[in-house]
C-alpha cells in the first residue's frame, strides 16, 4: 500500500512550490559516482547532510529537500517512483549510485540494500571497521526494485542505506559513517 501523497514528481510539482515547499540541491562534479538524498531536508532529517558529506568534493550529489514549516512527510515519493528530472539526468552519467534514507529505529544501525552486492559488501566492511552496526537485512528496505532511484544509474544497480534515528542523532557516529561510506566507494574499481 502506497502511503505517499504523490505518485511521482509531476503530481508533486502541480501542488507544491519550488523554493517554498521544497528545494533541490545538486552538484555535478563530472564523477561516475552520485550520492543522493531523495527525501532530504525535513522529510527524512539529516539525510541531506549525510549525502553531501559522503560526496565531499569528489562525488556528485543530489538532494530533494522538504522545507515546509510542517507536514514535510507529504513530499515523500517512494524510491521506485522518484523521477525528479534533475536527479534522473544526473544518473544518466553515474555508474555508482548510493541513496541515503532514514528510518525511525532508535538503535544505532544501518540497513544496506540495493542491487550492487559488491558495493554493499564494501560499505558493510568499512562501516564495521568504523564500529557502525550494519543489520543483516530487513525486508522493509531491500532496495532491489530496478526502478528504485539507487538502481537507476548506468550500471542498473546501486546501494540504498537506511540510517536509523539513533545513529543520525549522534554526530560523531554520523561523521564516522560518512568517512566509512566514502572509503568504501573510493575502493571500488574505476572510481
Amino acid at each position: 500500500m502506497n502511503r505517499d501523497t504523490y505518485n511521482n514528481f509531476e503530481e508533486l510539482r502541480q501542488t507544491e512550490k519550488l523554493n517554498r515547499d521544497y528545494r533541490i540541491s545538486s552538484c555535478d562534479r563530472g564523477s561516475a559516482v552520485t550520492i543522493l538524498a531523495p527525501h532530504g531536508g525535513r522529510i527524512e532529517p539529516k539525510t541531506s547532510y549525510i549525502a553531501e558529506h559522503i560526496a565531499r568534493n569528489k562525488f556528485n550529489y543530489y538532494c530533494f529537500e522538504g522545507i515546509k514549516p510542517h507536514n514535510n512527510r507529504s513530499l515523500h515519493i517512494t524510491s521506485h517512483n522518484f523521477d525528479e528530472p534533475r536527479a534522473l539526468e544526473l544518473l544518466t552519467r553515474s555508474r555508482i549510485v548510493v541513496a541515503i534514507h532514514a528510518c525511525r529505529n532508535q538503535k544505532v544501525l544501518v540497513y544496506a540494500g540495493g542491487r550492487d552486492q559488491e558495493l554493499i559488501g564494501e560499505i558493510d566492511r568499512q562501516l564495521t571497521l568504523a564500529e557502525i552496526p550494519v543489520a543483516d537485512g530487513d525486508a522493509r528496505y531491500p532496495g532491489v526494485n530496478p526502478k528504485n532511484i539507487c538502481n537507476r544509474g548506468t550500471s542498473g544497480m546501486g546501494a540504498q542505506l537506511e540510517i536509523s534515528r539513533g545513529l543520525r542523532d549522534d554526530m560523531d557516529k554520523v561523521k564516522r559513517l560518512c568517512t566509512a561510506v566514502f572509503a568504501a566507494i573510493s575502493a571500488m574499481p574505476n572510481v
